[in-house]
């Protein structure tokens, strides 16, 4: 039996409800998805081009994001299906964006 998960990326796949839908699921995935000391420090915020936007609330917390950001890629990909191909980090209300091209993994 196909999980439902699943079924509804098929369903939002290519539509305008897409990229929220998606956004709204790994927000409710996020502590397990990517631990709970770094859940509560950032969470995903938008999601455009298979480009998932993260917003990190404290700027020395970028850093180290982006020395892991090839476990987090990785285990967004997995959990997404690969609708996530890049990360881009920014700073709560900044078009500062920081993004990283996906490495192969």
């Amino acid at each position: 039996m196909e999980a439902v998960s699943g079924i509804l990326f098929r369903m939002y796949r290519g539509t305008e409800r897409h990229g929220p839908w998606l956004v709204a699921c790994l927000q409710g995935a996020w502590p397990k998805l990517v631990g709970a000391q770094i859940a509560a420090v950032c969470t995903p915020v938008d999601w455009h081009d298979r480009t998932l936007v993260v917003e990190v609330l404290d700027p020395a917390w970028r850093d180290g994001l982006r020395r892991e950001q090839r476990d987090l890629l990785q285990r967004i990909r997995t959990a997404t299906g690969d609708e996530v191909l890049r990360l881009s980090f920014r700073a709560p209300g900044s078009g500062d964006v920081n993004s990283s091209r996906p490495d192969s993994i």
